[in-house]
């Protein structure tokens, strides 16, 4: 009987472990499974916290990048005046500068029109259309599209993509030209030499290179060295009697610019008004201030040396002479500003310092085309005609309004 309750019990126990055992098994494995997936659930969200952090920082770095470019870039054209002016900022447009050192070490996106004393062009420099200059000395060490130099010195260490016109005492070409070179100068160099500080002095040289053709007007043949010039070299002698210097020229310029500046700011402050507007060559008044330009300087002088001959007003007649060429040589000032206002009329240019800027410009580019012959002469007549009848046509109908507005206050 005891036998049969031991068997029992230990059959009882027998099962209750079998029973228990899977269980306890179950639950431990359970709790490292759940232990596994807590730690990879710890895993994957460090890990997301981490990729959200990384992206954070990203989005954080774009952000900066985007607000250092947004910084370090102007949009639109810039006009600049002073004493030493550097761009070291991405110009998305045209570049105008009038000052005395100009520095340029990042890159420009149109076209950039400078007068100063010297200009020079970085290494990091980079103007993706062209250079239009007038200065005593020009250093390209970066990468302009096409070369417009008017100077005593202009010296090329970089790379120009396509064309040079140049007109200069010294043309140093040390660096690459990408298609012709059209220079008036009396000397052109292709070879920089220098040596080095040591026991067994070396000697370096660089060469430039013009790929395409050559074509310069100088009083004396230069000797071009083999390999510098891919294409044909053309060579025409200059008349030393009619060939103006390159001092002289910048005179000129100067002198242009200058008479336009001083006639613009008088204007501004006398008859605001007047310098503001934007049609004053206009198609309906054309006509008539051609006219007047023709008629007026006639009948002044004729008038004048009348005065002068009756003796008793002579000096009457040398004021109204005198008075008559004042006003034939302002006349050129109040055509280029007349086409200043047009050209900024186009463009949307509203600002006083940018119709500054493209008053230099205008003033430069009517000396330009004046340079030009027969051509530069036809266009020199016509703008002394056209300014001043510009002149007086708006002085008689200021004269106009003014007596109808009197004679409205009287009745």
């Amino acid at each position: 009987m005891l036998k049969k309750k031991i068997g029992i019990m230990l059959l009882v126990l027998i099962t209750a472990l079998a029973l228990v055992l899977p269980v306890a098994r179950a639950t431990e494995t359970d709790t490292d499974a759940t232990t596994t997936e807590n730690e990879t659930i710890s895993t994957d969200e460090a890990t997301e916290n981490q990729e959200a952090t990384t992206s954070e920082d990203a989005a954080t770095t774009d952000e900066e990048v985007a607000t250092s470019t947004e910084t370090n870039m102007h949009q639109g054209d810039v006009y600049l005046t002073g004493d030493d002016v550097t761009i070291d900022y991405v110009i998305d447009g045209n570049l105008f500068i009038f000052a005395n050192n100009v520095t340029i070490n990042a890159q420009i996106g149109g076209d950039a029109f400078i007068v100063a004393n010297t200009v020079t062009i970085g290494e990091q420099g980079y103007i993706f259309s062209n250079l239009f200059t007038v200065a005593s000395t020009v250093n390209v060490q970066g990468v302009i599209y096409d070369l417009y130099a008017l100077s005593t010195d202009v010296t090329i260490t970089g790379y120009v993509y396509r064309d040079i016109k140049i007109s200069s005492n010294n043309l140093n070409i040390f660096g690459t030209v990408g298609r012709n070179a059209y220079a008036i100068c009396n000397n052109i160099n292709f070879v920089q030499d220098g040596t080095n500080d040591t026991e067994e002095s070396t000697t370096i040289s660089s060469q430039g290179m013009i790929n395409g053709n050559l074509d310069y007007t100088s009083s004396n043949e230069i000797t071009i060295p083999e390999g510098t010039v891919i294409g044909e070299t053309h060579y025409t002698q200059s008349n030393s009697t009619n060939t103006k210097s390159i001092q002289s020229y910048l005179i000129s310029l100067g002198t242009i610019i200058a008479t336009a500046i001083l006639v613009w700011l008088v204007c501004l402050w006398l008859a605001p008004k007047f310098v503001k507007k934007e049609n004053l060559i206009d198609k309906k008044n054309i006509l008539p201030e051609i006219g007047l330009g023709i008629i007026t300087p006639i009948i002044l002088i004729l008038v004048s040396f009348i005065l002068i001959l009756l003796g008793i007003t002579s000096s009457f007649g040398l004021l109204l002479l005198t008075l008559s060429f004042i006003l034939i040589g302002l006349s050129t000032s109040i055509f280029i500003i007349s086409l200043n206002n047009l050209v900024c009329n186009k463009l949307k240019i509203q600002k006083t310092i940018g119709n500054f800027g493209m008053l230099i410009v205008t003033a430069a580019v009517l000396w330009l085309i004046g340079l030009i012959p027969y051509v530069g002469s036809i266009v020199g007549i016509i703008a002394i005609i056209i300014g001043l009848g510009i002149l007086v046509y708006h002085l008689i109908k200021r004269e106009k309004t003014n007596k109808d507005e009197k004679a409205k206050e009287t009745k």
